[in-house]
């Protein structure tokens, strides 16, 4: 079974075939509306790209429905399987179910119904109004499978499946690009297409996710357990972090764009549409790896195996940092060129390409930082340190953000906002530090306690 391994194989093969599928389907899924608003920088210019962007929020909040009980669960799961408690296991993946679908109906419902005050809320001006409301009233349809999507793919690690995630990721994303092509290439529909396009092909990634857990021989399947809304709560708990990220950043994107409309306009807005696009590829193979080390920690520490757990995590924490440096200097040399990909007349659009190379230069710097901060927080996810974990994304995304953006533009002009990012991972880093602190001096206290009931 996938759970014995992740105990007792070699922790070199266990950390490949568990987390790299899921840097490649992390950035995969994860890219999907950065791909749209690549191709809608293409066909339909940079105001329908920057529409989509200003209603990144509403895409978060689908995305925090998911990973609130996506990522609870799996943890949970897996401490359960480390424990020996199969039957638990069972019961919080067949809850799981019930509940993130309910969730993400009722966001469809409210998406759908009132998509054009959310534009409005979240400051669409009266040039991307029309195009963001269009975009928030089609995507909500598709919350309840995007949601299902990363539940079953998730839970697939848990199990004999850890690519599983991965193929549905593949064929998403090549779905996601020939209807982006026709639907807003060929036929025109701009964020209607953008937004069909990205839905359909989160469509046939939950279809190849679903497979694994529709077979009655899996140790976790939609047959087995029973419906028990009470392991919801450690299941949101835990996962509450990873609803706070998500929350974090649709405030980041909210206030980002806000003061972008106030210092640049619709320019300024399309400059941070991009390089968030461009570090969200970085950003997003950091959470991959964060997210592929849940099950490997979250059993080997229900199995109280903390080599194993020390291991796994410092290995995450190399890699994203190697991430964080291929990042930088990949935006550093080459973010121009990465830029001028979503416009339609580079010439023409020279002002602007420089305007957002510049901020891109300065954003990049964060990367040195970012990686040891989601890490951490993944980390605290995955043995139940849900207060640790929420006081990180919370540090990261929302306080020193807001501190940041208040300040820091005041002196810096638009440089502040570039800069913001990196004020607010060093800031977090110095808490990261602290919460360790605390974790080893309780681990320590625990072990000297049991050996004297021992003795």
């Amino acid at each position: 079974m996938q759970n014995n391994r992740l105990g007792e194989d070699n922790l070199i093969k266990v950390f490949a075939i568990n987390v790299l599928p899921a840097i490649v389907a992390m950035v995969i899924n994860g890219a999907q509306p950065i791909i749209d608003g690549l191709f809608l920088g293409k066909f339909a210019g940079l105001n329908a790209m920057a529409s989509v962007n200003i209603v990144g929020p509403f895409m978060q909040v689908i995305f925090a429905v998911s990973f609130i009980v996506c990522t609870g669960a799996i943890s949970l799961i897996g401490r359960s399987l480390g424990a020996s408690r199969e039957d638990k296991a069972c019961s919080v993946f067949r809850t799981a179910v019930i509940s993130i679908t309910a969730i993400s109906i009722l966001v469809a419902i409210f998406g759908s119904v009132f998509s054009k005050g959310i534009a409005k809320m979240l400051k669409a001006t009266d040039i991307l109004i029309d195009d963001s409301a269009t975009y928030v009233f089609v995507i909500s349809f598709f919350a309840p499978i995007i949601s299902n999507m990363y539940l079953t793919g998730f839970v697939d690690r848990t199990i004999e499946k850890p690519n599983q995630y991965l193929y549905g990721a593949l064929v998403s994303l090549a779905v996601n690009c020939l209807l982006d092509y026709l639907l807003i290439g060929v036929c025109k529909m701009g964020t209607m297409g953008a937004a069909l396009a990205t839905g359909i092909s989160y469509t046939t990634a939950l279809l190849i996710c679903a497979v694994p857990l529709l077979k009655k021989s899996s140790i976790i399947n939609f047959y087995k357990g029973k419906i028990n809304f009470k392991l919801m709560l450690p299941v949101v708990a835990n996962g509450s972090s990873e609803a706070v990220v998500c929350g974090s950043t649709a405030i980041s994107v909210f206030v980002f764009n806000s003061a972008l409309l106030n210092i640049a306009g619709e320019n300024g807005v399309a400059a941070f549409t991009i390089i968030n696009y461009i570090s969200t590829f970085g950003a997003l193979a950091m959470f991959g790896i964060s997210d592929g080390i849940n099950a490997i920690i979250s059993y080997n520490y229900g199995a109280n195996k903390m080599k194993r757990v020390a291991k796994t995590f410092l290995s995450a924490l190399a890699f994203n940092l190697l991430i964080g440096l291929i990042v930088f200097l990949i935006v550093f040399f080459a973010g121009d060129k990465l830029i001028q990909m979503f416009s339609s007349d580079p010439t023409k659009d020279a002002e602007f390409i420089k305007m957002a190379f510049n901020g891109a230069k300065i954003y990049s710097v964060a990367f040195f930082m970012i990686g040891f901060n989601i890490v951490s927080s993944g980390f605290f996810t995955a043995i139940g340190g849900a207060l640790s974990s929420v006081l990180i994304a919370a540090s990261r995304g929302i306080v020193w953000i807001l501190v940041g953006i208040n300040t820091l533009p005041k002196v810096l002009g638009i440089d502040g906002v570039w800069w913001t990012f990196s004020f607010a991972e060093a800031c977090t880093i110095l808490l990261t530090l602290i919460l360790f602190a605390i974790f080893i001096f309780k681990r320590k206290r625990l072990n000297n306690r049991a050996k004297i009931e021992v003795n």
